[in-house]
Parts: structure tokens; C-alpha cells; sequence
């Protein structure tokens, strides 16, 4: 499967994994098991969350800056260029929704 991203829309996956590795640092030192975090849902939901709510605020902050006026040179059109910040086609602030949907399902579903 090839993952392909605009602008800061790799922030999905890295934060994802940072979230999960730091849940996994932070349940195994204070339960004293290394496999706390893979056997226990509730780990496994907080990282999601934990990595739902930035996606969602840092991409509502990328999305709210304004865009470029350029002027064509052939044409002599303005052309107003906004940057993009997407995962998959997915804007980076919905994956904060689909993140904590995923959270929610792993809670009803286990």
C-alpha cells in the first residue's frame, strides 16, 4: 500500500506512533509489565485519543492560514494558491475525528 500525504499530513502517522510509544513507556513503568499496553484497551483508546486531539487542533490551525495571490504571466489571472495538509486525500483535522472514532470502536467492539 503506498501512503502518500500533502504539506504536514504525515503529522497523522507520526503523531499516532509517538502517542502509542509513549502509552507503552508510560503504563509499563507505572504497572511494572511490559505488556501492559497490548493487552489492555484502554492504553491502546488513550493513544488514539491522545493523538486524535492534535491532529485535530494543528489541523484546523494549517487550514485557517491564508493562502497566496500569485498573478499568471501568460494570462495576467490572479490565482489564489492555498496550501494542503492531507493523509489519503483526508484532511488533517477530520483525522482527528476518524482517530477518536476508531478510539470509541476499540472500546464498544473489545
Amino acid at each position: 500500500m503506498i501512503i502518500f500525504w500533502r504539506g504536514a499530513g504525515i503529522l497523522v502517522i507520526l503523531l499516532g506512533i509517538l502517542m502509542c510509544l509513549l502509552m507503552n513507556i508510560i503504563t509499563s513503568a507505572v504497572f511494572h509489565q511490559n505488556d501492559y499496553f497490548q493487552t489492555h484497551t484502554w492504553a491502546q483508546v488513550a493513544a488514539l485519543w491522545g493523538a486524535a486531539v492534535p491532529c485535530w487542533f494543528i489541523g484546523r490551525h494549517l487550514h485557517r492560514k491564508p493562502g497566496r495571490t500569485l498573478i499568471d504571466k501568460q494570462t495576467g489571472q490572479e490565482v489564489h494558491v492555498k496550501p494542503s495538509h492531507h493523509l489519503m486525500f483526508i484532511k488533517l483535522e477530520y483525522w482527528g475525528i476518524i482517530l477518536f472514532i476508531i478510539g470509541n470502536y476499540l472500546l464498544i467492539a473489545r
